[in-house]
């Protein structure tokens, strides 16, 4: 079986032609989509805090923010268990530091609220979208945060959380004293305001793919990329109008780069030894975070992430193909040899 699919994406190979690709999104009438859609300030509601009553403090940030409180306490600052109540009180330390005043004087200078009511129409659109594809799952609350340089993005089912520290841009007086060990220059030069809503709203699509009972570290890696291709298309359904550049936190000189040598990419994973492979540490070099995509044959110019945007390239191939095909039938779906078999990779002469 797995010679007939290697045969079968070789034919597809050397018969590639140029395929000029459109997100292929079903259109959402958005009067008609009505959500309970809320954003609320973290990152302010914890700077006024009253720390002289933890319990009351809990029953209060509680309130507003359900099961966030715990996300932020114990994933995202990792500074103390949720609970007893008494321990809210660590908070304090983090809001208090003289270093996290500085930061959060930032966020509030660069983040004003006329630039949040423009992010929040964005969200309130994209999640609209998301209530349409998905009616019976949660519409998750919006919740901008000071992470403390932890978390540009935290999803849960419920949650989208925004860590508005790594919007501030790669100029910003406090990103430029970031040390560069912890953050390097590729990273820095990502944390734009460009990315505000398309960054947490990929990272939201990346939970909703990870839910599913996939095991990471040992995975074929045609199954890897496909799996990551979802996540970029979940991503389309919800911000369709979003520039695909964006979406990849690519310059579009990269993503010209990109389709200039989709072929020649392609030729390096359509390879029995590659495509079929389970070797994770070599695998996550198609998809890691990285400064350029350090897998095979690739040279150091090419932009990171290339086995996403093949995933994605494949994804979209197949929806084009197949546009009855139901979401969640797409998303659930983890034979790859249907996606594979309907992507035609350009090859510019």
């Amino acid at each position: 079986m797995r010679t007939a699919i290697f045969f079968l994406v070789l034919v597809i190979f050397l018969t590639a032609c140029s395929n000029d690709q459109q997100a292929p999104v079903p259109k959402v009438d958005l009067s008609e989509v009505s959500i309970p859609f809320e954003a609320r300030r973290f990152d302010l509601d914890l700077k006024q805090a009253d720390f002289s009553d933890p319990a009351k403090l809990r029953a209060t940030l509680n309130a507003h923010y359900g099961n966030f409180l715990c996300h932020f306490m114990e994933d995202i600052l990792r500074i103390a268990p949720c609970y007893p109540d008494s321990n809210v009180i660590a908070l304090s330390k983090f809001v208090e530091h003289p270093d996290m005043r500085s930061l959060q004087t930032e966020i509030e200078r660069k983040f004003g609220p006329e630039t949040i009511k423009q992010a929040n129409l964005q969200f309130e659109e994209a999640l609209k979208r998301w209530h349409h594809f998905f009616p019976d799952s949660i519409v998750p609350s919006v919740v901008y945060m000071n992470s403390g340089f932890n978390y540009s993005a935290f999803s849960t089912d419920s949650i989208l959380a925004v860590g508005l520290d790594f919007y501030l841009g790669r100029t910003d007086s406090i990103v430029r004293l970031l040390s560069p060990d912890v953050f390097p220059e590729y990273i820095k030069k990502d944390m734009k305001e460009a990315y505000l809503v398309v960054n947490p709203i990929r990272d939201f699509a990346w939970h909703q793919i990870n839910k599913l009972p996939v095991n990471h570290t040992n995975i074929e890696l045609i199954k890897l990329l496909i799996q990551q291709g979802k996540v970029l298309y979940l991503t389309d359904l919800m911000l369709p109008e979003t520039a695909d550049s964006l979406k990849m936190n690519w310059t579009p000189e990269e993503w010209q780069w990109a389709e200039e040598n989709e072929f020649k990419i392609w030729k390096e994973i359509a390879n029995d030894k590659v495509m079929f492979r389970r070797d994770y540490n070599k695998n996550k070099k198609w998809i890691d975070f990285a400064p350029f995509t350090n897998a095979e044959n690739l040279p150091q110019n090419a932009p990171p992430q290339l086995g996403i945007w093949i995933g994605w390239r494949m994804v979209r191939s197949y929806m084009i193909a197949h546009p009855e095909t139901p979401i969640r039938k797409l998303l659930d779906d983890t034979d790859p040899l249907e996606i594979v078999k309907t992507y035609k990779p350009k090859k510019l002469s």
